[in-house]
């Protein structure tokens, strides 16, 4: 029978207590690189596999490197957790994490433990790494930017081959590298499976898939009038508002997704103030903004009642002739007031001179 395959996923803690040369880590994970740096060093703490002579089987991460830029990876793996170091016995982390060590001694501790090392791949097999402790390390030569995100190690070392009778594992070095394509692919297609849940979740979908999510309850998208945040807002609330379409909630809820402005929805009226039994008003209380004005038109225009037309108007805050004003909300009436130009007095838009 087949061996449960193991993931670590090595998370944004992880990464943080790790030696980061040229790094920087991001909120959501992420190691990046930028700058005119020629070499950026990633060195990780001991992944413990708990138990001695641990098989380690595959190690995947993602990269994004820009143009002439490399990248090389040195993993090994040992039972033990500290060496002698010049007649002293330390421990591999505090060398290994020690900022004030150079790289040659590192890279020949690497080369001394019988590293595997592999340039320009992001999936590596780890055939014939075993013990209970393992350690990664990342460089990447070039100017440029870069990102490298997602680090995930496996275990057993090939599922596939493990699970063939003994005859076919004796000398089967090619026949192992030939079944660890189909291991390997078994494993990505089981990930995926594993994360469907996350691809469903709005907070947590693709940015690709919100689009077919909003096709399949009929919202209209074109234009890209949304940006990622406003679109998981709008789906979280796409039912209610479906549900209330036509209606002066649903007008009310969709202004809301886009602005905490106070707004008000004046029914039977156009923006000329004049009877209009199909017409509709919405009166926003901030400052004219272009942009979220044709947001709100597009939206609106999805949710208001059939054969209604809507104006929508953008309250200053104050009045003035030809603009639209209210009461209460942007305008005033103020009666004139005899003014002085001494005992400290200043004129105000309230005040003229005669």
């Amino acid at each position: 029978m087949a061996a449960l395959v193991k993931k670590y996923r090595i998370g944004k803690n992880r990464l943080a207590q790790g030696l980061l040369k040229g790094f920087s880590l991001s909120d959501s994970g992420e190691l990046r690189a930028s700058g005119e740096a020629s070499r950026r060093l990633v060195y990780l703490g001991a992944l413990d596999g708990v138990q001695p002579d641990f098989a380690w089987g595959r190690l995947a991460f993602e990269a994004e490197l820009g143009d002439g830029m490399a990248l090389g990876v040195r993993i090994f793996a040992s039972n033990e957790a500290r060496f002698v170091r010049k007649g002293v016995l330390t421990e591999m982390d505090d060398f290994l994490l020690d900022e004030s060590v150079g790289e040659e001694p590192k890279a020949a501790l690497f080369l001394a433990a019988g590293c595997l090392e592999a340039v320009g791949v992001t999936d590596l097999l780890l055939n014939g790494l075993s013990g209970r402790y393992l350690w990664i390390s990342v460089e990447v030569l070039g100017t440029g930017n870069a990102v490298l995100k997602n680090f995930r190690v496996y275990s057993p070392e090939d599922n596939f081959f493990n699970s063939f009778p003994e005859v076919y594992r004796t000398d089967g070095d090619f026949f192992r590298r030939y079944l660890s394509i189909f291991n390997v692919m078994y494993a990505d297609f089981q990930e995926k499976i594993d994360a469907l849940d996350q691809y469903l979740d709005l907070d947590t979908a693709p940015t690709a898939l919100l689009p077919v999510f909003a096709h399949w309850l009929g919202l209209e998208l074109d234009g890209n009038f949304l940006d990622d945040s406003q679109l998981r807002i709008l789906l979280k609330n796409a039912f209610s508002l479906i549900c209330a379409k036509g209606t002066r909630k649903a007008i009310v809820g969709v202004v809301r997704i886009l602005t905490d402005a106070p707004v008000y929805v004046l029914e039977r009226q156009s923006s000329q103030g004049k009877e209009a039994p199909y017409d509709f008003t919405v009166l926003l209380q901030c400052v004219p903004d272009e942009r979220l004005y044709s947001q709100l038109k597009f939206l609106i225009n999805q949710f208001k009642p059939l054969r209604s037309r809507v104006s929508l108007v953008f309250l200053d805050n104050c009045g003035r002739l030809d603009s639209f004003a209210c009461l209460d909300l942007n305008a005033a009436v103020s009666e004139p007031e005899p003014g002085r130009a001494d005992k400290g007095a200043a004129l105000n838009g309230l005040v003229c001179l005669q």
